[in-house]
């Protein structure tokens, strides 16, 4: 993944920016609200040539890429622009295309600012059709069959009042055929331009939305800085910034969408029509999520006609409707996704410098893993396998080591093969494919990573080898039986003794794989006197100290994990990792690694997958259950959920090797999606694939059984999920601290 913008489109957005800022205030848009319309602002965007920015230069315009538009878009979003932005942007390049004189004589009038808009529905689809940005305007497009037709300005004068205020004219079933429609071009070469403008408008659409929410997600996150109830700013409330953080989330997942789907249709991959589906649908329900969080986050204010909150919330249900009911995209996604003959022309994208998933060199990578899995994995093994750690295996753990496949990120001097962060994304699909637990490792290498960078040259040589080698295991020692998420509330102590030693006391709970590791990874409490932070300090324990005791603790998710009690045990000071006292500083770092990681949603993709299955092969009133409508638009919504937990992780590791700022955020919001939207999902396709949900199985519904008993777990693993959403209120919107 590769999320750096060029510096001439950083420049575009910068620029996008302050015109939209000056040109879109909010007093132009509530004075544009009575024809919708702001006809200063279309003869500025014509001027600057924004509206033909992708005519190809051949036919008069700038000829700027698909993301060039979309970053344009987000920005006319964020200032709810008066203006048939993405019908302008669209219809240029259309008009170009179809070959006729009626044609060239309405680009030639585009192209003197003319606004054409269209109809992004079929004309012989039946009902309610909307014209978006249409009142007054001088033409509008529609296609029906192989006909591209127009509509001339006689016929857009309708005075229609509508919720977003947007010159949208709405056209009665009734009425429709009997408009003089007259024929512009005609042809499959003509259908098929008209679909990909379609196309493009749903992204440019999306972008819109994008924009318009993140917009209204700071403005209430302003406010709730500013407003001041019982003595403290009520964004310190959980219930007013949780709700925002949990938008944000969804906001910043949407733009992700929309980004890979241009990117899709840039690589020409298979896969990209069904991508634009997924942003359309997405942008639309996370706006009108958002806004409705932000407005009640003004609470009565928020409905008040003096605040402009309440027009981010009308525009943003407006906008998701224009294409109409948006279920209809869901059962496109589902064609797009599970129907063999589906094919969807799709526009030119121009200079895409953005790139998503692993990476070729990773799933390069990842094939070498599959055959080594497909050579090594004998039958024996396959029925040891388990999710859990009762999965672990340690001679093949060691020959995963011997081939490459446990550490390779890991630095060369650590016995590693300095594969990337990617590499290690497309190994872990394998493990789970192959159905190999993915536990012992990823702790191990949590552990061995803070290692790498705190702990003593004498500890270095004795834990990492073992470790690269398969020889050993690690656990972790935070949580404790009072504490649970606030680790930093520590009970558990380490005493200094006069030969430098330290004795340790205290017990500590979910220490998973406690029962396998050779190490412990334990916060202890060294000062009971210096605040609740200042006092810890971090030690890598041999299991083997006498003193120590593990129990086991057995969870709904059938996994093993553990309560592990320390009593009077001696930790010679060479295995403290870190300085006493500075606990908190590596432990940071501990966290960042278990926040920022992929581990969370590969479990859910593979409920997905499972679930497909499970409708393939499943009888049901149509035949299959696959072909049922309501079956493919959950598990069409499903597969959303997957892309943009799957865009989240990557993003999140991405900018940690890049070094992105504002980053902070990015590690909290992967976790918070893909475990929340995993539980919410698994609870929804248990009821879809009942009763076959209900039995345990390897395969189908059994996999959708699993991922119901896993997914509640996982919003608690590596910090539940109010600790995240409290973090990306403060780190993404700059909120005040929600938690005392």
């Amino acid at each position: 993944m590769n999320l750096q913008l060029t510096a001439q489109q950083i420049q575009l957005r910068e620029s996008m920016a302050r015109l939209f800022r000056d040109q879109s205030t909010a007093a132009r848009v509530r004075a544009a609200e009575p024809l919708g319309f702001d006809d200063g602002l279309w003869q500025q965007l014509s001027a600057l040539g924004i509206l033909c920015m992708r005519l190809p230069e051949a036919a008069g315009g700038s000829a700027m890429s698909l993301l060039d538009a979309l970053l344009v878009a987000q920005e006319a979003g964020r200032h709810l622009a008066s203006v048939p932005l993405a019908e302008a942007i669209v219809t240029a390049p259309l008009l170009a295309t179809l070959a006729s004189e009626r044609a060239a004589h309405l680009l030639r009038q585009v192209m003197a600012g003319a606004r054409v808009t269209l109809l992004p529905t079929p004309l012989d689809q039946p009902g309610a059709i909307l014209a978006p940005g249409a009142e007054g305007a001088t033409a509008v497009l529609a296609l029906r069959g192989d006909q591209v037709l127009m509509l001339d300005d006689r016929e857009l004068e309708r005075g229609q009042k509508n919720l977003g205020t947007d010159a949208s004219i709405v056209f009665d079933a009734s009425e429709r055929g009997a408009l003089p429609w007259s024929l512009v071009a005609e042809g499959s070469a003509a259908r098929h331009a008209f679909q990909a403008a379609v196309e493009e408008w749903k992204l440019l659409k999306a972008a819109l939305l994008n924009g318009l929410s993140q917009q209204a997600i700071r403005m209430a996150a302003d406010y709730c800085c500013e407003r001041q109830q019982f003595g403290k700013a009520i964004g310190s409330f959980q219930g007013i910034a949780h709700p925002l953080a949990d938008a944000l989330t969804e906001i910043d997942g949407g733009l992700l969408l929309i980004w890979h789907a241009a990117w899709a249709i840039a690589r020409e991959r298979p896969d990209a029509a069904a991508q634009v589906s997924m942003a359309s649908w997405w942008a639309g329900q996370a706006a009108c999520r958002a806004t409705a969080r932000a407005l009640h986050s003004f609470g009565g204010y928020g409905v008040s006609l003096e605040y402009d909150i309440q027009l981010y919330y009308r525009r943003a249900r407006a906008w998701s409707l224009h294409a109409g009911d948006p279920q209809l995209e869901l059962d496109a996604l589902a064609n797009r996704l599970w129907s063999e003959d589906c094919t969807v022309p799709l526009p030119s994208a121009g200079e895409m410098p953005l790139e998503f998933g692993y990476g070729a060199a990773a799933e390069a990578f990842a094939e070498q893993a599959r055959g080594f899995f497909r050579e090594h994995l004998t039958d024996e093994l396959k029925a040891h396998a388990h999710h859990s750690v009762d999965g672990y295996h340690p001679d093949f753990n060691r020959s995963l080591a011997q081939a490459g496949f446990l550490f390779p990120h890991w630095p060369r001097e650590y016995g590693g093969r300095g594969k990337s962060a990617f590499d290690m994304h497309a190994l872990q699909s394998v493990f789970e494919a192959f159905g190999w637990q993915r536990i012992t490792a990823p702790i191990t290498n949590q552990v061995a990573q803070i290692v790498m960078r705190f702990a003593s040259d004498s500890v270095k040589s004795e834990a990492l080898p073992r470790f690269a080698s398969g020889e050993a295991l690690a656990c972790l020692g935070f949580s404790e039986p009072s504490s649970g998420s606030d680790v930093f509330s520590a009970k558990t102590r380490a005493t200094r003794l006069p030969d430098g030693a330290w004795r340790v006391d205290g017990q500590k709970i979910f220490t998973t794989a406690a029962n396998l590791a050779d190490y412990v990874f334990l916060l202890a409490r060294t000062n009971p006197d210096a605040a609740k932070h200042a006092g810890l300090t971090l030690f890598l324990v041999p299991m083997n100290l006498p003193g120590i005791e593990v129990q086991a603790v057995h969870t709904l998710q059938d996994e093993r994990t553990n309560i592990t009690y320390f009593a009077d045990v001696r930790v010679p000071d060479q295995y403290r990792v870190g300085a006493v006292d500075a606990g908190t500083s590596v432990m940071a770092a501990t966290l960042e690694l278990e926040h920022s990681g992929d581990q969370y949603r590969l479990s859910y993709a593979n409920m997905l997958a499972h679930a497909v299955q499970w409708a393939r092969q499943t009888v049901g009133s149509y035949g299959s259950r696959l072909e049922d409508t309501q079956v493919r638009r959950r598990l069409a919504k499903v597969a959303i959920h997957t892309s943009i937990a799957e865009d989240l992780c990557y993003r999140a590791t991405w900018s940690v090797m890049a070094q992105a700022p504002n980053r902070a955020a990015f590690g909290p919001m992967s976790k918070l999606f893909s475990t929340e939207q995993y539980q919410r999902d698994a609870n929804d396709l248990m009821e879809l694939c009942a009763p076959h949900s209900l039995l345990r199985a390897h395969e189908g519904a059994g996999l959708v059984e699993l991922g119901y008993r896993q997914s509640i777990g996982m919003t608690i693993y590596g910090g539940t999920s109010e600790i995240h959403r409290s973090l990306i209120a403060e780190q993404g919107l700059g909120m005040p601290r929600s938690r005392s």
